[in-house]
């Protein structure tokens, strides 16, 4: 019992050491992760800063463009592949040419779309000697202001004309996305880009 009765004498002495080395543990530990935080929100804010100023140097403004950019290439290719593929059919066993004719009556129908015309009159007429850098509006890649000029569009002033119609029969002739020229506001762009 005397061993019992000694412990329970100095047991606010050992409850004061506990204290005393918890709250020394807990004063390093706080210190420890308020110095390594303050450390590495240093390095976290520098990164940020360059991930920010490398994506304000970036040409490319969003996927559709990516996509508008590629896609003449993917036609190209797959246009290639089909070539080959009709090479290596026609070498291996080429069909009699009148059951490729009786196939073609039957099973495909052939048809004949007109292609719209622009109403140069609605926003203007330009030649290539007035040509502006179609590219700074957003939306329009190198691929899509050569497909523009192409049809006769040049300048920011004639975007900055354009009604819906000419949208809509632009949109068809360079084979664009439905909307997308509306969605950019090429034409909200290029007044702004007119007058610088």
């Amino acid at each position: 019992m005397t061993d019992t009765g000694e412990f329970l004498n100095q047991l606010p002495t050992y409850s004061g050491i506990f204290i005393l080395m918890l709250s020394t543990f807990l004063i390093g530990y706080f210190a420890s992760w308020w110095l390594n935080k303050s450390k590495y929100r240093r390095t976290i804010n520098r990164l940020k800063k360059e991930v920010n100023a490398l994506r304000t140097h970036s040409n490319v403004h969003d996927i559709d463009t990516i996509f508008t950019e590629i896609r003449p290439k993917i036609i190209e290719v797959v246009k290639e592949t089909q070539e080959e593929n009709k090479m290596a059919a026609t070498s291996a066993a080429a069909p009699a040419p009148e059951k490729i004719m009786e196939k073609a009556r039957t099973s495909y129908v052939t048809y004949t779309k007109t292609v719209p015309e622009l109403n140069f009159d609605n926003f203007g007429y330009a030649d290539a000697s007035e040509r502006n850098d179609l590219t700074k509006i957003n939306g329009i890649g190198p691929y899509i202001e050569q497909k523009l000029n192409e049809i006769g569009i040049y300048t920011f002033e004639q975007i900055s004309r354009l009604e819906d119609e000419d949208i809509r029969t632009i949109t068809e002739l360079i084979d664009f996305f439905p909307g997308r020229i509306e969605r950019d506001n090429w034409v909200g762009q290029a007044k702004a880009l007119k007058v610088y």
